[in-house]
């Protein structure tokens, strides 16, 4: 898989997201959701409840916005993308310094680069 530059993360990302956007976020929530169920670890557990919110956000405010095409709903679904996305970066961080804390970071990191190169390309 090929890994884009997540710093240069777009201002305006295509709202309503792209059905493959939309299911990258989606792939990220239920990946997360595995571990938290799977895991006793402290620190994987704080780090995936910090996160895992964020990206439902995201998924919840862009269905509000789909269903009422609302220009303040289209706007509090731009800000969560861009709070979202740098809380994945955040995640991506911690889950790498502590990989061996995790025995899913890989599925989580390729799911985390999934969506934030999906973002990039939207």
């Amino acid at each position: 898989m090929t890994t884009l530059p997540q710093d240069n993360l777009p201002a305006h990302p295509s709202i309503p997201l792209s059905p493959e956007v939309k299911a990258a976020y989606q792939d990220l929530y239920n990946k997360m959701q595995a571990q938290l169920d799977s895991t006793m670890d402290p620190v994987a557990v704080a780090a995936l409840n910090a996160a895992q919110p964020q990206v439902e956000a995201v998924l919840d405010k862009n269905d509000m916005y789909t269903l009422n095409q609302d220009t303040a709903l289209f706007t509090a679904l731009e800000k969560q993308i861009g709070v979202t996305n740098n809380s994945l970066k955040t995640l991506k961080a911690q889950i790498a310094s502590t990989a061996s804390h995790f025995a899913m970071a890989g599925d989580i990191i390729g799911a985390i680069d999934k969506v934030l190169a999906l973002v990039l390309c939207a």
